[in-house]
């Protein structure tokens, strides 16, 4: 996947944020996250391995290279890597899950059931 990292946030390690949080573009998170996460639409969230988000995050594209212990609604997707860690229910129509990652949580992947692809049906 290519990123174009045109504008772009860094929440450094170190850093702490605390309370309801938004987010535009691309933004990588380095630092901890406290709270409601809401990444608007047409962005991309990337959690960095010393990531830690502690709360909801509902975003467009997220990236989990960290530690989420929280809900997560993505409309494009969510990638979580071999260092990622979620705690929590994901909603999402496509999801990869890589090799050596952690995840913990139900998911529910809306848009690709039998009414989005109807040769999937019985005959």
């Amino acid at each position: 996947m290519e990123i174009s990292e045109s504008t772009l946030s860094i929440i450094a390690e170190g850093t702490r944020v605390e309370g309801k949080i938004t987010l535009e573009k691309v933004t990588r998170v380095h630092g901890t996250l406290v709270g409601e996460v809401h990444a608007v639409p047409g962005s991309t969230l990337i959690l960095g391995e010393t990531s830690v988000v502690e709360g909801n995050i509902h975003a467009d594209t997220l990236m989990v290279d960290g530690f989420v212990r929280g809900d997560i609604v993505a409309k494009s997707k969510v990638v979580i890597s071999g260092t990622g860690r979620v705690v929590g229910n994901i909603k999402t129509p496509s999801l990869t899950v890589d090799f050596g990652a952690y995840f913990e949580g139900k998911c529910a992947m809306e848009g690709l059931g039998l009414a989005a692809n109807p040769s999937l049906s019985p005959a």
